[in-house]
């Protein structure tokens, strides 16, 4: 317990689970919305509609498949939940390794 205190000192946040429903969508919105929308008209010029269009939803489907994942990893094992990114990291491939 207390190595993990101690890991968990320098985070600016808890888990305190007060969080409301457009937190999480104000997070994921902003998370997704950066580069990738930046660029976004500069890529359907070149690509042109179809292909464009074809690439775009590819990429949506590949962003959900990616957030269904990591919902059913953050409670995977029983009475355990990972709420941080690092947590899951080491659980999935070891204490060392899971750190980068």
């Amino acid at each position: 317990m207390e190595d993990n205190k101690v890991k968990d000192d320098w985070l600016p946040i808890t888990s305190s689970r007060n969080a409301k429903w457009w937190y999480s969508a104000f997070h994921n919105v902003t998370a997704m919305v950066g580069a990738g929308v930046l660029s976004l008209p500069y890529a359907m010029a070149e690509l042109g509609w179809g292909p464009g269009v074809v690439i775009l939803i590819l990429s949506w489907i590949i962003t959900l498949y990616t957030l269904w994942q990591m919902v059913e990893m953050h409670e995977m094992v029983p009475g355990k939940r990972f709420d941080r990114y690092h947590e899951l990291g080491q659980h999935a491939f070891g204490e060392k390794v899971g750190l980068w």
